[in-house]
């Protein structure tokens, strides 16, 4: 058995060594491997090490920038600012202290914007015509005297033609006058020297009456025209030159073959306004009871607001009212009441309280909605600003105090009554606190340009 293994013992060396082999290929490819990994685990940490650090940078620079916005918010929360005395000067800052005022309770109610109706025409031609010239549009600001429409005015026409004929015959009458007077004073020539008999000098002097009766009475159907005329606009000016009194016939025959353009009749604005009702083009036919125009006065309108009946008896006669709409939240419009309606809407239960103001830039627009604070007989003791001091940002009345020679601060406060220039402060003030009157625009300017510079 033993000499039948023994030639087997090289094979089994061979089988060894060849496995060592691959076993020491094997470790040798395992360090390898691990030499690579550990210089790649190396070269990674490198690597993260460097994205940490500008990972960390950029982290940083977000920090910064994020405390930058934080003290810019905290900056534009306070509302501090900071103006030079010169500035201050030239803005014409003036100091006041809240103090406590008596102040009326006040009712808040709501109201309608409407023109003064008696700052509003209707126009409408005097007679039937054609639309020859229309100078204005819709919304266009007019001034009084202004011509609005130009039309071919029949009866103007009709007028002119009459005055015409009226005028030739007066120079007509004037004419035969100048003929009787001359023959009158030849015959009293003649009589004197016994050249004609005493019945032709009568008959004469006949002659030279009628004729002078002739003129007086040419002379009143001109003027009847004239008024006819006179009521369509036209001058004593205009007539001359419809009809010439004096020159010779040629010059009265030039006036009477500008027939066409005499006939143009004009209307022109009453007043200064805006032209809010606008129904009217060119070739339109005219017509006495047609409205081819509105012009409105809109320098003062009414806000008429809706007081219900039981607050009717607190009210004040003659009281300062303040106005506020959605479309101008930041500017409050001052107002004064002149007429409580004499009669109650019976579906509403309340009555008009008509106020006038006057209308800043022409802002407030015909049926524009207004929030109105009107003042009551009812007092109480409030502190009270100028109501020039308040401002509004975003909605929110605000006022400025001085903190120190060149620093300013924004304090949101909340209103109460206005009355007599001065508003109550509910809450945001105290007493004695040293609040910017005049000038309070310029640092509600200056703050919003500051926010707007931070933003940017």
């Amino acid at each position: 058995m033993q000499a039948l293994f023994q030639p087997r013992r090289p094979a089994v060396v061979w089988l060894a060594v060849c496995f060592g082999t691959v076993v020491l290929s094997a470790c040798s490819g395992a360090h390898d491997d691990d030499d690579r990994h550990a210089d790649g685990m190396h070269e990674g940490r490198d690597h993260a090490g460097e994205v940490h650090e500008e990972d960390h940078a950029a982290e940083a620079h977000e920090d910064d920038a994020h405390a930058g916005d934080d003290a810019h918010a905290g900056e534009d929360e306070h509302g501090m600012l900071q103006i030079p005395e010169e500035a201050q000067r030239n803005a014409g800052m003036r100091l006041v202290a809240a103090e406590h005022r008596e102040l009326p309770v006040p009712l808040e109610v709501t109201g309608v914007v409407t023109p003064d109706t008696s700052r509003v025409v209707h126009l409408r031609p005097l007679a039937e015509g054609i639309i020859e010239r229309v100078d204005v549009r819709l919304g266009d600001r007019v001034r009084a005297g202004q011509p609005l429409v130009r039309y071919d005015n029949v009866a103007l026409g009709d007028h002119i033609g009459e005055y015409r004929s009226a005028v030739a015959a007066r120079r007509q009458a004037e004419a035969d006058l100048d003929v009787r007077r001359s023959s009158f004073e030849r015959a009293e020539q003649l009589v004197g020297i016994e050249a004609i008999a005493q019945q032709t000098l009568e008959l004469r002097r006949s002659e030279f009456e009628q004729a002078r009766a002739s003129v007086v009475s040419a002379q009143a159907e001109v003027t009847r025209i004239e008024e006819r005329i006179h009521r369509f606009g036209l001058t004593d000016d205009d007539l001359l030159e419809v009809a010439p009194l004096g020159g010779s016939d040629d010059d009265f025959l030039r006036a009477v073959e500008s027939h066409r353009e005499a006939s143009l009749n004009v209307l022109r604005a009453p007043f200064d306004g805006v032209v809010t009702d606008y129904s009217v083009a060119i070739g339109d036919l005219a017509e006495p009871g047609r409205e081819l125009l509105t012009i409105t006065d809109i320098s003062t309108v009414w806000v008429l607001a809706d007081v219900y009946e039981p607050d009717l008896g607190r009210l004040q006669a003659d009281a300062e009212v303040a106005i506020r709409t959605a479309a101008y939240p930041d500017q409050v419009f001052t107002g004064r009441i002149t007429y409580v309606s004499d009669t109650i809407e019976a579906d509403s239960r309340a009555a008009h309280v008509r106020c006038v103001v006057d209308n800043i830039d022409d802002r407030l627009k015909i049926g524009m909605f207004a929030r109105v604070t009107v003042p009551t007989n009812e007092m109480i003791d409030a502190l009270a600003v100028p109501i020039d001091a308040v401002q509004q940002i975003d909605g929110q009345p605000v006022v400025f105090t001085r903190t120190g020679p060149v620093t300013f601060e924004r304090r949101d406060v909340s209103l109460g009554a206005t009355t007599a220039g001065h508003v109550a402060v509910l809450n945001g003030l105290a007493a004695g606190d040293q609040v910017v009157a005049e000038g309070s625009f310029y640092l509600k300017t200056a703050l919003l340009h500051e926010r707007i510079g931070h933003s940017h």
